[in-house]
C-alpha cells in the first residue's frame, strides 16, 4: 500500500519505461514507494518526488519493462528434475549427455535413480539421435537411468529391471514399448501411456507425481526462482499441481521467501476418477478460485487433457510419420484422452462449483472438441467474464475463432516451435507445422492471447518466446509462417499485461502504471529499435519484484541500498 506521504522510496530517471498501458505510452522515469509504482512520467516530474531518503538511479538511457510473466510453466516439477537430475536442455551431443550421467552416478552413488528434465530432442543434438540403450548401459551399468526425451522417457537396463518390464510385457492401451523391429529386443524407450509403467514396483523415476521430498521441492524452488529473476521473470502461472506441491509454494510464502508471484493450478485425476468423484473432491476444498494474494494464489483446476503432446495431438489430418505413440496403426490422427461425454460433464461441473479448468488442446481436432465441452458448460451457466482458458492450441484454426470470442476466453501461447520445429514437422507435416501458433490472427480478432514457455529449460527464455512471435523464426531451420508474425508491442504485451489477464491480476500488475506492483525489469538493449537478431541477446541488468531488486548483472555497476536489496 502506498503510504500518505507523497517521496518516493526508489526513483529510476533518464530512461526509456515500456508502460506497457492502454497506449503503450513511453516516459523517462518512474517512482516506487513501498511495493508499489508511486509515479510514472518525465524527469522533471517524478524527481519532484524525492525526499531526502530516495535512492535515485539514472538509467543513462536504458529500457525498462514491466516484469515477465510466464502464463504456463510447470515450474516446481521442472525445477525440481533440474536441480535433482541432469539437465537435457544445455546439451548439444550424446557424449554430452553421457557425461553428465557418469557425473551424476558419482554423485548420487551406486544403485541411485538418475533422471533428467525434459527439452531435447533428437533433432537437436549434432548426431541426430539420441543415446542407444547400450551407451546408457555402458556409462551406468548400476544405476538406474530414465531420461525425458520429446518422444518419451529412454531408460536403461537397470531401469526395466527395477520396473519388472521384460521383452514380453504387453503393451497398455494407448501406449508402446518400443523393440527391435529385428529381434524383438527392447530399446528402452516408452511412449505414451507405457511411460506410467515407470512407476512400479516402489520406483518414481520419472520425476513426476511422488518422487520428490517437501524438502528437495522447497530447495529446488528456491534455486530455480533466482534464475527465473536473472531471466526477467517475475510471475508464473503453475498448472497441474498436487496438493503436497502446493503445501511447498505455501511454505515458501509464510517464510517470506518468494521471489516469484505464483499462481497455481491444481491439479486432478480427471482420467480415472469419475466425474461424481471430481465433484466431491473439489466440494471438500471449501474454497473457490481466484484466492491469495499478490504473491500466491489458487488460479484454478488443471492440466486436463483432451489430446497429448506432440506425438498424440488430435489433428484432421493423418500423421505424416507415426510416432511411437501410433505404431501400427494406420491413418493415425492422434489420441483422445478424453470421452467427448465426460469432457462435457466435468466442464458442467466445474462451472457449478466456481472452478475454471485449464485445458490442453494442441490439435485442431482437440479445440473443435474443447470448444463443444465449453459451449456445453456455457448453456448451463454464461462463461462470459469468467475467464476460461484455451491452453496451447498450437493448429488453432480461423473457425475457431468466433467460437472463442463468444465464450469469451483467454487463450494460453507458447513458444515451442522455436526449439522442436523438426519434431511438429516430421509428426504432422512441414506445411501444417508452418501454421503452429497463428497468435496474430487471435490477436488481431481482439482475443486475449498470454504468452508463456511450457519448457522444461530453468530458466525459460520470455525473450525467446518474443523473438519467435515476432519474427517467427525458429532456432535452426528458418522462419515459418511469417504472416503469423506479431509486433513487438503485442509480443511484451503477451508476457506482461495479458499473462495478468489470465490471473485475474491486470489491475495490479502487468504494466507500469500508478497503483500497480513495483515488479520491473531493466534492460541491456532498447527492445523496440534494436535488429531483430538481438532480441535473443537482451538480458536483465536488473530485475525487481515488489520495489526490491531480486536480481543484478554483475557487470551492471549500480550499488543498490542494502534496504532495497532481497
Amino acid at each position: 500500500m502506498l503510504r500518505t506521504d507523497s517521496y518516493a522510496d526508489l526513483i529510476f530517471y533518464n530512461g526509456k519505461i515500456l508502460t506497457v498501458d492502454q497506449d503503450f505510452s513511453i516516459q523517462q522515469a518512474v517512482a516506487i514507494q513501498d511495493t508499489k509504482i508511486l509515479a510514472v512520467g518525465s524527469n522533471e516530474t517524478i524527481k519532484r518526488l524525492a525526499g531526502e531518503n530516495t535512492t535515485q538511479i539514472n538509467l543513462n538511457g536504458k529500457t525498462v519493462i514491466p516484469g515477465l510473466n510466464d502464463s504456463h510453466h510447470h515450474f516446481m516439477n521442472r525445477a525440481a528434475r533440474a536441480y535433482t537430475g541432469i539437465r537435457l536442455d544445455q546439451f548439444t551431443s550424446v557424449p554430452q549427455i553421457l557425461d553428465a550421467l557418469v557425473a551424476k552416478a558419482k554423485e548420487l552413488g551406486t544403485g541411485e535413480i538418475i533422471i533428467s528434465n525434459a527439452g531435447c530432442a533428437a533433432e537437436l543434438l549434432d548426431e541426430g539421435r539420441t543415446p542407444t540403450l547400450e551407451e546408457l548401459d555402458q556409462v551406468c551399468p548400476d544405476n538406474p537411468v530414465v531420461l525425458t526425451f520429446e518422444d518419451g522417457r529412454h531408460t536403461n537396463t537397470k531401469m526395466m529391471k527395477l520396473c519388472g518390464i521384460t521383452k514380453d510385457h504387453p503393451n497398455p492401451p494407448k501406449g508402446i514399448i518400443s523393440r527391435d523391429p529385428q529381434t524383438g529386443e527392447l530399446t528402452g524407450v516408452f511412449a505414451g501411456t507405457a511411460q506410467r509403467l515407470l512407476l512400479s514396483q516402489g520406483s518414481t523415476a520419472t520425476g513426476d507425481i511422488g518422487v520428490f521430498t517437501e524438502n528437495q521441492l522447497y530447495t529446488a524452488v528456491l534455486w530455480a526462482q533466482r534464475l527465473a529473476n536473472s531471466a526477467g521473470i517475475t510471475s508464473v502461472r503453475n498448472p497441474s499441481l498436487q496438493p503436497y506441491e502446493m503445501v511447498v509454494y505455501q511454505r515458501l510464502w509464510q517464510n517470506q521467501e518468494l521471489t516469484l508471484r505464483i499462481a497455481m493450478d491444481v491439479n486432478v485425476d480427471h482420467v480415472n476418477l469419475s466425474v461424481e468423484e471430481l465433484e466431491k473432491e473439489l466440494g471438500a476444498w471449501g474454497i473457490r478460485p481466484p484466492f491469495g494474494d499478490e504473491w500466491l494464489r489458487v488460479n484454478g483446476v488443471s492440466e486436463l487433457w483432451v489430446d497429448q503432446s506432440t506425438d498424440g495431438m488430435l489433428n484432421s489430418w493423418s500423421y505424416s510419420t507415426l510416432p511411437l505413440a501410433g505404431e501400427g496403426q494406420v491413418n493415425y490422427r492422434g489420441i483422445q484422452r478424453l470421452s467427448c461425454e465426460k469432457l462435457n460433464q466435468i466442464c458442467i461441473t466445474l462451472n457449478k462449483l466456481g472452478w475454471r479448468p485449464l485445458v490442453h488442446a494442441g490439435g485442431d481436432v482437440a479445440v473443435d472438441i474443447l470448444l463443444d465441452a465449453f459451449a456445453a458448460a456455457d448453456q448451463v451457466s454464461s462463461l462470459r467474464g469468467k475467464r476460461w482458458v484455451l491452453d496451447h492450441a498450437h493448429y488453432g484454426q480461423s473457425r475457431h475463432i468466433e467460437r472463442v470470442k463468444e465464450l469469451d476466453l483467454v487463450v494460453a501461447m507458447q513458444y515451442h516451435p522455436y526449439m522442436y520445429y523438426p519434431v511438429f514437422a516430421l509428426y504432422h507435416s512441414a506445411k501444417k507445422a508452418t501454421h503452429l501458433f497463428p497468435a496474430r490472427d487471435w490477436l488481431e480478432e481482439g482475443i486475449m492471447v498470454a504468452g508463456g514457455s511450457d519448457y522444461s529449460k530453468i530458466p525459460p527464455s520470455p525473450f525467446e518466446g518474443i523473438y519467435f512471435f515476432v519474427t517467427r523464426r525458429t532456432k535452426k531451420w528458418g522462419v515459418i509462417g511469417p504472416e503469423h508474425a506479431v509486433t513487438r508491442e503485442q509480443a511484451l504485451k503477451m508476457y506482461t499485461l495479458n499473462s495478468a489477464h489470465l490471473t485475474f491480476e491486470e489491475s495490479i500488475k502487468g504494466s507500469i502504471e500508478p497503483g500497480k506492483l513495483a515488479d520491473l525489469v531493466i534492460l541491456s538493449g532498447d527492445y523496440l529499435t534494436i535488429p531483430d537478431e538481438e532480441i535473443l541477446e537482451l538480458k536483465p541488468l536488473a530485475t525487481l519484484v515488489g520495489g526490491k531488486v531480486v536480481y543484478q548483472d554483475q557487470d551492471y555497476e549500480v550499488n543498490f541500498p542494502t534496504n532495497l536489496v532481497r
